[in-house]
């Protein structure tokens, strides 16, 4: 029997310490510890395994060094989701296993996102790994190649995105930009017509009364209805000039998280859309990402920690309430993939994904649940998506790993909850 001490508090924690002892494993646990406690813990040389579960990295980086300095060798696992500081953690402890919330559950959502068979998928060594549910109600590994999507789809996919802005003041800006263009492209056409002039020459006179820096000659000295086709544009171009003017200053003024072009535009068609950026939000648009699938992500608050992040990722993120059908309508659900709920409330991934299904009835939804039976009540009630534990899931693969020393990855099926090893091998846990 292996005696493990387990340092954190919230529901992960709690979830850790149940699976330990369900699996027969003698626990301690320090909800809030400091220096001298922890020395009186790490006292007892009979500890097999130290788990540390919190969510500021920083502390849970300091709290590793102070059990590798006080037990040194000492199995120790921790959760810490900024990949630099689990590198660096590493390095200095070679005995430390890394393994975050979202590195424990994420392949659970990921897999239905991809494709309805799938109970979890996630990558191991540039392998795709995933597990579906055989005619026995048992689980099966399946190995899949990790292909992106043709050249030429991809490129069909680029171009139905371009130019589609998702907020109306991109929308705006674009389409007064292309009426400017039409104007000046129909008046240079129409003076070069009249006016035996060359194309250029006319382009460029038509360039000049739209920027308002000189007259057209050649409508000057033109007939009357040259000058009132003229006097016609002219009105057009300033008023479009002034809108697009006040749309570029409006977007530059209030940054956007999408883009008109680029990377950063919002996927209109075989995307996923992701509501909730936080650490299981942000690392499952990376995942979708890396599978050439595209991805939008859907964020109430502007000021999020995963926000900018997922800005540098060029990951566009739209600012909205995830559970305001208004916004999820103008996210092409018709031609989405899958929507993912994973906020970390769960009545609220409850609503997005009973909003979402008014919009799109057979959008496939797999939402974040947590220990309580709100989902579960709902669930009866009506069909809701599928539903994930992830601080089951999480806490399963963190006491696997305190148990066999290795890393592990977890997933449930309905209530039954499995592991598969480095090693490899699906078996039951308890």
């Amino acid at each position: 029997m292996q005696s493990i001490l387990v340092m954190g508090d919230g529901a992960l924690a709690t979830g850790v310490v149940e699976t330990l002892q369900r699996a027969g494993a003698t626990v301690r646990r320090l909800r809030r510890w400091n220096d001298r406690e922890l020395k009186r813990e790490l006292h007892d040389e009979g500890t097999d395994a130290v788990v540390v579960v919190a969510r500021d990295d920083i502390a849970v980086l300091r709290t590793a060094l102070l059990v590798e300095y006080l037990r040194p060798g000492v199995r120790l696992i921790v959760t810490i989701f900024d990949r630099t500081v689990a590198v660096q953690v590493i390095k200095a402890i070679p005995n430390c296993e890394v393994l975050s919330m979202a590195d424990g559950s994420v392949g659970s959502i990921l897999g239905p996102c991809v494709d309805p068979r799938l109970v979890t998928l996630y990558r191991e060594h540039e392998q795709l790994v995933a597990v579906e549910v055989g005619e026995d109600g048992a689980p099966r590994m399946l190995e899949l190649e990790h292909r992106l999507p043709a050249r030429p789809h991809r490129l069909r996919r680029w171009l139905g995105e371009q130019l589609r802005p998702y907020d109306h003041v991109s929308r705006v800006m674009l389409l007064s930009l292309i009426g400017l263009l039409l104007l000046i492209g129909a008046e240079a056409a129409i003076v070069s017509l009249h006016g035996h002039e060359s194309f250029g020459e006319a382009l460029y006179g038509a360039m000049k009364v739209t920027a308002t820096v000189g007259p057209n000659s050649v409508v000057d000295h033109g007939p009357v209805w040259l000058k009132l086709y003229a006097t016609a544009t002219i009105a057009a171009a300033i008023v479009l000039v002034a809108v697009f003017t006040a749309s570029v200053v409006h977007r530059f003024m209030n940054p956007r998280l999408t883009g008109v072009f680029g990377r950063r535009t919002v996927p209109r068609s075989g995307h996923v859309v992701v509501v909730g950026l936080g650490q299981v939000g942000f690392r499952l648009c990376l995942e979708l990402r890396a599978l050439g699938i595209p991805v939008v992500a859907v964020e109430s608050e502007a000021s999020g920690p995963f926000v900018r992040l997922a800005a540098q990722r060029k990951i566009p993120v739209v600012i909205g309430n995830g559970m305001d059908r208004y916004v999820l309508e103008r996210l092409s659900l018709g031609r989405a993939r899958a929507l993912a709920a994973v906020t970390s409330e769960e009545l609220i991934n409850v609503t997005v994904s009973v909003a979402a299904l008014a919009v799109q009835p057979d959008l496939r939804t797999v939402l974040r649940s947590g220990s309580n039976e709100v989902t579960r009540e709902t669930q009866a009630l009506f069909p809701i998506g599928l539903a994930k534990d992830l601080v089951r899931v999480a806490s399963t693969a963190l006491a696997a790993a305190a148990l066999q020393q290795e890393r592990v990855h977890a997933f449930s099926i309905e209530d039954r909850t499995w592991v598969l090893g480095e090693r490899g091998g699906l078996r039951r846990f308890p």
